[in-house]
């Protein structure tokens, strides 16, 4: 289940907000302001994003809920994220391998 999670899921409604998971078990991602470097693990409750301090940026756009998942579950090409209480925040969809990302606002 882990090896379906790598790889980056971005918002559809942004693309500079995401998650992206790597092998290793780190985690990168952005609200679409904010940064966080983080990491994830397969636990007996699912996929676990461990808690990360981040800069408080505001920008257009950005996705307040994208931080704040704790448990995250692959369906497909789709990512749902959940917080601590268990509530559905919102869903990623997966970026296809090879995909280049812009760095940047311009």
């Amino acid at each position: 289940m882990t090896q379906e999670l790598i790889g980056r899921w971005t918002a559809e409604t942004n693309e500079r907000a995401f998650l992206e998971f790597s092998e290793d078990g780190s985690l990168r991602g952005s609200d679409g302001a904010n940064n966080l470097v983080t990491s994830w693990s397969a636990e007996p409750e699912g996929l676990m994003v461990k808690t990360s301090l981040m800069t408080l940026k505001a920008a257009p756009g950005m996705l307040t809920w994208v931080p704040k998942a704790r448990r995250v579950e692959p369906d497909g090409d789709r990512l749902r994220l959940f917080d601590a209480a268990e509530n559905h925040l919102g869903d990623l969809h997966r970026q296809p391998p090879g995909t280049t990302h812009k760095l940047g606002g311009r």
